[in-house]
């Protein structure tokens, strides 16, 4: 296995021998393991997915897939999708005011302006979320959720380059449940779930899920202003109704809407060991520094209905989704007192989507699907104010409103042959069809006379259309060793949509983002279901890599191509039950994501410096920090990808100890580790190595009523959600500190 200690690049036939020589060195262990059957009492539950749009066991399906129930979340302090990196390690997550920025296996983009879809495609109940502002949201009806990693261009497709995060609800059935908690928190926390779901009538159910939180002491102060910093509310509400008319029909219509006011990712300030514009020094971890106020207010809502129509021979399924977001944000991102520049951002999303879909219903020896996808999407940067004397005077500036249309067309197909009863071919192929249209004005505000306009301070009413049409398409084995061993290998063609930054319209759209995914797994489960391992080794070409470029001073962002990224890694999963009521769990992965050729990558240097085209580097520093940063271009190979750690990984135990009367206690911990990772593609700004512990112990003394208290972030690890390199300076906005508290849970 020289891919470990080596770790240079390796290619795709290297990742195959290593993981073959796992599976080789697994199954020389004793055969009682082998043929399992039904598992012992206290053995782990079978978990069925739907990573290929079908529910299947997770061990049969030849994807890298993570499952996490509602329990295991639980369990784990994983509340929402910003900690789901706790939960799986070859998952990353930086912020960018309102919008949550995935990373799977390191494919990403830093990039989280308006109008953005991300690498990586989030599906709620079938349906896709294509705002990464909807992406940020809590649970308390989920069922499971499913992490596909690498890319899923076949049946999923849209911008699902990287991976997939599929979040399954809860589907109300014949049985009555009322379930919540209500809970108090430090910095003033307090928070309230209530769940309900009842038949309304023999064919008819439906349900309701809320939830809210409102912390009011904050984590730190605007040392500018005196005002608390690092707090803030949410609401929503969830409901579903399932309508079941015969054995063979199935509607189902679910509605949310959710608000929220924080500024949990949008405290901006210097970073520590950096200097400011104006010399401005970190204010402390928590703590900002700067002269206007940062908020971000979001109203989220959504509806979909979805039919299933069991033909016999197959069945027909139709996923009806309407999705809508409108942000108000409020940012000062020279974190500074100084008037240098602060933003007013007005932005609305609405999207309609449709997929038709008729999949077989025999599974042996062929089983397959076909479909179609529409989507319809507009993004609007209603209004950007940008004021400050980086435009021009204190109150100068401009106005930037912008647009951009999406239509998509898709039509795939998917097919599962049994070659022989042990071995099983998949193959599919997809077809995407992209129309965008951008619309674009930028109006200059109280200008002081003589004043020089910056980069993209005005523009012109400016309308512009593209289109792209690709393919994508997926082959991949499955070979069963046993009953409860296969292995598998996957190839895999996906691609990122090009498009414009809203906020730089006046700059070309980026190109589409390419990626070629080899891939070779084992999945195992031993001692009659007690222990499940599961391995996956990868190898990933892509090309056109779509990444944020820093901006000169004034100038807004945008979004670049980098000429190509190699990815390696190996990732390993493991799930036990060695005793009645204890559970152990973790994973772990071991990966190098790095440019293989970007030449005109943007660098930054802290002033004073100066860029140096002839040299080795792209620039220089040429004295004492003064504050701000100078932007250079020049070749980031061999550079790492941004939020790609080379080594992540976790572990987690939850033991439950039953007593007599339906009483009981309940212990649960898990610790995640990542040994750190560059934010920007200059590796310049880093994140060390952190680990977070998270744990909990509840009492249930009888099977309807309990209390838990819990803790996350026990060590109160530092760490940030993001670090970036402007013109104004090195800014970052920290993770949240260290939390703790009691509820009070009750269930009927």
């Amino acid at each position: 296995m020289t891919v470990l200690p080596a770790f240079r690049a390796p290619r795709a036939h290297r990742m195959t021998s290593a993981a073959l020589a796992m599976a080789t060195a697994l199954l020389a262990t004793p055969a009682q393991a082998q043929d399992m059957s039904a598992p012992q009492s206290g053995g782990l539950e079978e978990i069925v997915v739907t990573a290929q749009r079908r529910e299947e066991n997770l061990q049969n399906v030849p994807i890298a897939v993570t499952a996490i129930t509602a329990d295991a979340l639980e369990s784990g302090g994983i509340g929402g999708t910003t900690s789901l990196p706790q939960a799986v390690p070859s998952v990353q997550l930086t912020r960018s005011g309102p919008s949550g920025i995935f990373f799977v296996r390191g494919v990403g983009n830093t990039s989280g302006g308006t109008g953005e879809e991300g690498a990586n495609a989030i599906y709620v109940d079938g349906v896709y979320l294509p705002d990464l502002g909807q992406t940020v949201f809590r649970f308390n009806n989920i069922e499971r959720i499913e992490v596909l990693k690498g890319p899923q261009g076949t049946l999923f497709g849209r911008n699902a380059s990287g991976g997939l995060i599929n979040v399954i609800t809860r589907e109300p059935g014949r049985d009555v449940v009322v379930k919540g908690q209500v809970g108090i928190a430090n910095y003033e926390s307090y928070s309230g779930q209530l769940y309900a779901a009842s038949p309304l009538t023999d064919t008819l159910s439906a349900d309701i899920a809320l939830t809210g939180t409102r912390q009011v002491d904050g984590w730190g102060r605007n040392l500018a202003t005196g005002r608390k910093v690092g707090f803030g509310w949410h609401w929503g509400a969830r409901s579903k109704a399932v309508w079941r008319p015969n054995d063979r029909t199935k509607i189902m219509v679910s509605g949310e809407y959710g608000k929220s006011d924080d500024d949990f990712a949008s405290i901006f300030h210097v970073a520590e060991g950096s200097v400011g514009t104006g010399g401005t020094q970190f204010p402390g971890d928590y703590n900002t520094n700067t002269s206007a106020y940062q908020r971000v207010r979001q109203r989220i809502y959504g509806f979909n209905l979805t039919a299933e129509f069991d033909l016999d021979w197959a069945t027909l399924t139709s996923i009806t989704g309407f999705r809508g977001n409108k942000t108000r944000s409020g940012l000062d991102p020279d974190g500074a007192q100084l008037p240098l520049a602060r933003y007013a951002i007005h932005s609305e999303t609405d999207s309609f989507q449709e997929e038709i879909r008729l999949s077989s219903n025999d599974t042996e020896p062929l089983s397959w699907q076909t479909g179609l996808f529409f989507l319809r999407n507009k993004a609007a940067l209603v209004n950007q104010q940008q004021r400050g004397t980086a435009f021009g005077g204190v109150d100068a500036g401009s106005d930037l409103s912008a647009s951009m249309r999406t239509q998509s067309y898709a039509a795939f197909a998917e097919a599962t042959y049994a070659v022989t009863p042990s071995t099983h071919v998949t193959a599919g192929l997809r077809y995407t069809r992209d129309d965008r249209t951008l619309r674009g004005e930028q109006t200059p505000v109280g200008l002081v006379p003589g004043t020089p306009l910056f980069i993209g301070q005005s523009l012109a009413p400016r309308t512009d259309s593209l289109t792209y049409g690709k393919f994508t398409y997926r082959l991949a084995i499955r070979q069963d060793l046993s009953n409860d061993i296969n292995v598998y290998a996957s190839y895999n063609r996906g691609f990122k949509s090009g498009l414009w930054a809203l906020q730089s319209p006046a700059n070309p759209p980026v190109d589409p983002q390419f990626i070629d995914a080899y891939e070779v797994g084992l999945k195992t489960e031993w001692f009659d279901r007690r222990l499940r391992l599961n391995l996956s080794a990868y190898h990933y070409d892509i090309s056109d890599y779509q990444v944020r470029a820093a901006v000169t001073l004034g100038a807004q962002p945008t979004l670049l191509n980098a000429a190509s990224v190699d990815v390696d890694g190996i990732e390993a999963e493991f799930e036990a039950a060695p005793i009645g009521g204890l559970r152990l769990f973790g994973s772990a992965t071991l990966m190098r994501s790095k440019f293989a050729d970007f030449p005109f990558a943007p660098f930054t240097y802290p002033r004073p410096a100066a860029c140096t085209p002839a040299g080795p580097e792209a620039g220089q520093i040429t004295g004492a920090a003064t504050g701000g940063n100078l932007t250079c271009l020049g070749s980031a190979k061999g550079n790492d990808t941004p939020l790609a750690p080379r080594f992540a990984a976790n572990i987690g135990a939850s033991y439950t100890l039953e007593f007599d009367n339906s009483r009981e206690v309940k212990f649960s911990a898990l610790y995640s580790y990542n040994d750190g990772y560059y934010f920007e593609v200059d590796n310049r700004l880093r994140q060390e190595a952190f680990g977070v512990i998270n744990g909990s112990i509840e009492y249930r003394p009888s099977a309807r009523w309990g209390v838990e208290l819990w803790v996350r972030n026990l060590t109160d690890a530092r760490f940030h959600v993001q670090k970036l390199g402007s013109a104004l300076g090195d800014l970052a906005v920290p993770a949240p500190p260290r939390a703790y508290g009691l509820n009070a849970k009750f269930e009927f």
